[in-house]
């Protein structure tokens, strides 16, 4: 059995239980097209159990992507301040988790316009022990994307620990410390909770060599 993510199991157990009924009223040669959907819809929406390796430092993925930009002079709009940003845009394919970039603690969230479509964002801030700040923003401007996280304010995460579902195809911005050293390039794919998008650096120290 596929793994399914906990925000769409119930709504996929509904729709079996109808297809199934379907299925029993007028039969499998009128109903295929909908287990095929039901079948589409599984792959989707699964949640694999992954291997999040303990990274000092880092900053990961918090969704599974591409990297289609790269700044390092922005102004972050949550937080007020100068910042470097990594953009990605989520695998269209799933998996839809997301997974908090750092550990840390939930300092805020944030859902801009909600009532609109066309301007609403989901944003949450996470600070490390040592007062670093990343701040993730998902574009919800479609009304075929949606973000929910199962988090709060003041509760600490691990790094690339699952707190949330994202679908579909998503636009991510990643808000990052600007002495962040980015160690990812645009273009490249990156998987949620384990691929590292840039580390940061310390007056006490440096960042490791590119793996």
């Amino acid at each position: 059995m596929i793994p399914i993510a906990r925000e769409a199991q119930l709504v996929l157990l509904v729709l079996g239980v109808a297809v199934a009924i379907a299925q029993y009223l007028f039969g499998l040669s009128v109903v295929w097209p909908a287990w095929l959907v039901f079948v589409v819809l599984l792959i989707l929406f699964r949640d694999f159990k992954r291997t999040i390796p303990a990274i000092p430092l880092a900053v990961v993925s918090p969704v599974d992507g591409r990297i289609t930009d790269i700044r390092d002079a922005v102004h972050d709009p949550y937080l007020k301040r100068m910042a470097q940003s990594v953009s990605l845009r989520q695998s269209p394919l799933g998996e839809f988790n997301v997974h908090s970039p750092i550990e840390g603690k939930v300092q805020n969230l944030w859902v801009r316009s909600a009532s609109r479509h066309a301007e609403s964002e989901l944003a949450m801030w996470v600070q490390t022990d040592e007062q670093d700040d990343v701040v993730v923003v998902a574009d919800l401007s479609s009304v075929l994307r949606h973000a929910s996280c199962h988090i709060s304010a003041g509760e600490k995460l691990g790094q690339g620990q699952r707190c949330g579902f994202m679908a579909f195809a998503c636009e991510v911005v990643v808000y990052l410390p600007q002495t962040s050293s980015v160690r990812v390039r645009v273009d490249q794919s990156v998987r949620a909770g384990s691929d590292k998008l840039a580390e940061f650096v310390h007056e006490a120290g440096t960042p490791s060599a590119h793996p």
